[in-house]
Order: structure tokens, then sequence, then C-alpha cells
């Protein structure tokens, strides 16, 4: 039996751990900015989890994710399909 992981959490230390526990093992960190630089959405994505954070983003954590993660212009969850679509400019 497998199982998947799919989420949308507010806690930011919960959001590091699973984003620590994953990204030695392939996981990625995707987040998009607004017009003023701000970071307004962040997802942690492997094969088997995806996680949307949806909570306050201070500058600590601001910066961590800017470093571990990817910035994309574009960030779409398909439910139906199960896919993550992301671009970049």
């Amino acid at each position: 039996m497998s199982f998947r992981l799919s989420g949308e959490i507010k806690d930011p230390e919960l959001f590091r751990s699973i984003m620590d526990g994953g990204l030695d093992r392939g996981g990625r960190v995707f987040y998009r900015e607004d017009d003023g630089g701000n970071i307004v959405e962040v997802v942690y994505f492997s094969g088997a989890k995806r996680v949307l954070f949806s909570g306050k983003i201070d500058q600590e954590f601001a910066n961590r994710i800017r470093a571990d993660g990817s910035k994309v212009k574009i960030l779409e969850f398909d439910d139906d399909q199960g896919i993550l679509k992301i671009v970049q400019e």
C-alpha cells in the first residue's frame, strides 16, 4: 500500500520540517512573488508530497525559501490530474 501527502499548512515550523526532510531526497520548493517582491505562494513538491504553505512569511523564512527554492511566475496544481504546473519567466 502506498500513501501520498497533500496539504495546506500555516505553521512555518511544520513546513520547514517537511522541506528540510525532503530537499535531500529530491523534493523541490517553488515560490511565487507579487509585483513588490513579496513571496505570496510557496509549495513543497516531491513524487509523494505536495504541501502548500499559506501562513505568514517573515523575512528569515523568506530568505530561506529564496535560498532553497526556485522562483516561478506561474504555480498551478491540478488535483484531478495530480500535476503541478510551473512556469518561469
